[in-house]
């Protein structure tokens, strides 16, 4: 059974819904229990959104999380409400992705993490930065592990589409 009782949004009615102070407290995490394995969570917000930090113009854009747990997952309601923080934040797409990958390093520690951005066209340019963080302790057969984990991910979900 996985500990729920710290959990705070979901389920609840009263969830705070703030579009413009996307920090990492809104994030809330679970114990996972499965150590044993490595295994790969993979999130797709398709809505992103944000504004242009110069002109405050909307910018759209889908973000990919990947990352191989470490004892925490991240609880996906607060996920969905800290993405919704960036809809009125103004913020480079390089930015937005790199804070993402901060925040979640911050709230569940992963082994492995990456966060890809896919940001609309503006000016005729779309801007996709990607950004990777590896877990301080993680040794090298590890960190290939999680590679690979992920690159299976990746090859099973491009199936799918």
């Amino acid at each position: 059974m996985t500990e729920t009782t710290k959990l705070t949004h979901l389920g609840s009615q009263r969830s705070e819904h703030r579009y413009d102070h996307p920090t990492a407290d809104i994030l809330e995490s679970f114990p996972h229990g499965r150590t044993d394995w490595g295994w790969v969570v993979g999130l797709d917000c398709t809505e992103f959104t944000s504004l242009c930090p110069i002109t405050a113009q909307p910018d759209f854009g889908r973000v990919l999380i990947h990352y191989v747990p470490g004892d925490l997952c991240v609880e996906s309601k607060s996920l969905k409400l800290y993405l919704g923080a960036y809809r009125n934040h103004g913020s480079f797409h390089e930015a937005c992705v790199n804070q993402i990958a901060d925040d979640l390093v911050t709230a569940i520690a992963p082994r492995y993490l990456r966060v890809f951005g896919d940001f609309k066209p503006r000016g005729g340019i779309a801007i996709r930065p990607m950004v990777i963080r590896v877990g301080a302790e993680i040794e090298h057969e590890d960190l290939v592990e999680c590679i690979s984990l992920v690159a299976q991910h990746d090859s099973v979900v491009d199936c799918l589409e």
